[in-house]
């Protein structure tokens, strides 16, 4: 999860319709969140919604409030629903730099820790183990092949990450510039991976200013 850029100009439909999903708010959220859900950062193209940072059902209020839609995958909205209004807003704070992100590879799970213990981190972070990690000891099917995903474009980026300590060529620079861009996918653990590394960071750093 990391930073969401939103653009200033909310879309028409939203102050001449009762409607919160047009078009236009389809076109203008795709654009600015790189086609990805912003919770996972998983790239939807077709399998997204429009989600309410403050739900519906406990803020009515701001169903069409602009910096409060978001474009979310199915599954993220179904785990968030309106139990998570207290959330970081995406729009406003560097989730990546305040959240740490990591995979316990060996446990198949995700990690996420904060120094800052106010609300909002704190409820983040519950919701962010809840997408990833489920909400009961044992996994649904649904979550354990999520986490499959996650594990699988977090280490293939790790395996690059080993490759250029071991031999800094050329195209393996290429390929992990290419990883960090802002349109790819899971960047939250990947900005973990090369802050947690200052040889990487002092390399890779510039390429991790998404959305600023």
């Amino acid at each position: 999860m990391i930073k969401v850029y939103k653009s200033p100009d909310a879309p028409s439909s939203l102050a001449t319709t009762t409607r919160y999903d047009g078009e236009d708010v389809k076109l203008q959220l795709l654009a600015d969140q790189h086609d990805k859900c912003y919770i996972c950062e998983r790239r939807r193209d077709t399998d997204y919604e429009i989600e309410h940072h403050k739900s519906v059902d406990n803020y009515p209020a701001l169903s069409r409030e602009w910096g409060n839609l978001f474009l979310s995958c199915r599954y993220c909205n179904g785990k968030k629903s309106n139990s998570f209004d207290d959330t970081l807003n995406p729009k406003d704070c560097g989730i990546e730099e305040d959240i740490e992100q990591r995979v316990d590879f060996a446990n198949k799970k995700a990690l996420f820790f904060s120094n800052i213990s106010d609300p909002q981190h704190t409820e983040t972070i519950r919701l962010l183990n809840r997408i990833y990690n489920g909400a009961k000891r044992v996994r649904t099917i649904k979550e354990e092949r999520f986490m499959e995903q996650t594990i699988s474009v977090v280490n293939r980026f790790l395996d690059l990450a080993i490759k250029y300590q071991e031999i800094p060529d050329v195209n393996t620079e290429k390929a992990i510039i290419n990883e960090l861009a802002v349109e790819q996918e899971l960047l939250g653990f990947k900005y973990w991976i090369i802050r947690d590394n200052p040889a990487l960071y002092s390399v890779f750093g510039q390429y991790m200013t998404w959305n600023r």
